[in-house]
């Protein structure tokens, strides 16, 4: 008898005798901590990545804790975005606990998701401002793919959120779609001013940096916590992290991929746009072997005030009246990483990597778009072509109504144009003007 099989009728003898002594009630909960806990592919060894990642999230939501404790002391907000920080704080708390109970309900119920392949997932990345939504929006037109959308990412990240979701909508569409109908009238209500910034709707696709609130690792929580040191940290994953933490990370959003194509086709082409993944295209290249990146890109000097400005609102709820300098330096900095980053590791996979630039989006899109997939190996399908040169005539006739300006953030054209020196002789932007 092998090592294993005795190892295997131990388990077996430990939970009959738990089972006696303890009775079914607490027999149940310790199944449903060991699933969590153990490894489905080798259940008597310890799920040590899942366990040290719930470890993180539990220690980073102590800091959070602590961060929007000390807000209304610190001097740089107003007092009532800084209360408003602490007490939405403890409704995200229970949201992400939500989260979390619907991952652990998913080993239980749906352990099959984790035999889902990923299989040439294509994800669309940039700086931030460079277009990557607008790109996004018309790449989820091919029907052999399938994206994220905002729905999943704020209420249904596990695979039980999904299907109580799904059932929920069904029931509504029996009664004559009154919740649809309450929803789209607030988001146009409450939402219609970003829509010239980041366009929201609940089945618009979206950023799926989302899938990392649990793990209280996404960047937008930079905005109502500046001083979250780990974010910026995760936004540079490919560099400021170590391999042990981009390794969880990456498992952990493979997780999230297999669960969504688990619910929407398994045989469907993973296709993900996230502007703060731009920091993370090594890992990702790493993680999927097959998959490739469609990377926006536009002049600094139009996307750096762009996405400073895309910041305020923001901000100004969480009681800053003016961005603070570090903030905005620390986010100039990350800026010019990407750039510099996406090159970096372009210049190593020169064909899983294609570049569009954000002028190119708006006037040649059909063409751009086709470049970019023939450079990957990708096939553009007759479907997809068709909804390419719809979108590409409307891509042609959009304006859009986002004003900035650099004067405005303490900025000059001059500092930019130093502090990017790399990027405008590597992307060929404005580069004769770079030496006037």
């Amino acid at each position: 008898m092998g090592r294993s099989d005795v190892n295997s009728r131990n388990v077996t003898e430990l939970f009959r005798l738990r089972g006696r002594c303890f009775g079914p009630d607490f027999m149940r909960f310790f199944r449903i901590a060991r699933i969590f806990l153990c490894d489905t592919r080798a259940c008597r060894r310890p799920n040590t990545q899942a366990l040290l990642l719930l470890l993180t999230s539990l220690r980073r939501y102590a800091l959070l804790i602590w961060l929007a404790l000390s807000a209304p002391f610190g001097g740089k907000r107003r007092l009532g975005g800084a209360m408003l920080v602490l007490l939405a704080l403890p409704l995200f708390l229970i949201w992400q606990g939500l989260h979390w109970l619907g991952f652990l309900l998913d080993e239980i119920l749906y352990p099959g998701y984790r035999k889902v392949q990923v299989r040439d997932p294509l994800f669309i990345v940039g700086p931030p401002r460079t277009g990557t939504t607008h790109l996004h929006h018309v790449m989820s037109g091919d029907e052999k793919t399938t994206t994220f959308r905002t729905w999943e990412c704020l209420f249904a990240l596990s695979i039980t959120g999904r299907k109580l979701c799904l059932g929920l909508a069904a029931l509504d569409r029996s009664l004559g779609r009154p919740a649809a109908r309450l929803g789209a009238w607030l988001s146009r209500g409450l939402l219609r001013s970003m829509d010239d910034i980041h366009p929201l709707a609940l089945g618009d696709p979206e950023e799926d940096f989302l899938c990392l609130m649990p793990l209280a690792a996404c960047f937008l929580l930079v905005v109502p916590f500046p001083g979250a040191r780990w974010l910026w940290q995760t936004a540079r994953l490919d560099t400021a992290a170590d391999a042990g933490e981009r390794q969880r990370l990456m498992r952990y959003y493979r997780r999230c991929i297999q669960k969504h194509l688990y619910v929407f086709g398994p045989d469907l082409r993973f296709l993900s746009k996230n502007a703060s993944f731009s920091g993370l295209s090594q890992a990702l290249l790493d993680e999927f072997p097959d998959a490739r990146i469609l990377a926006t890109v536009r002049d600094p000097l139009a996307a750096v005030p762009s996405q400073l400005s895309s910041l305020k609102p923001g901000l100004a709820v969480c009681g800053f009246a003016r961005m603070p300098p570090d903030f905005r330096d620390a986010l100039v900095d990350l800026l010019a990483f990407y750039y510099e980053h996406l090159a970096d590791v372009a210049d190593r996979h020169p064909d899983r990597i294609a570049f569009i630039p954000n002028d190119d989006l708006k006037h040649r899109l059909e063409a751009s778009v086709t470049h970019a997939l023939e450079t990957l190996s990708l096939d553009l399908s007759p479907q997809f072509a068709g909804v390419l040169k719809r979108a590409s005539e409307a891509s042609r006739e959009h304006r859009s109504s986002h004003r900035y300006s650099l004067d405005e953030f303490d900025l000059s054209e001059e500092l930019i144009r130093s502090r990017f020196q790399r990027s405008y002789v590597r992307y060929g932007f404005d580069v004769n003007s770079l030496c006037q």
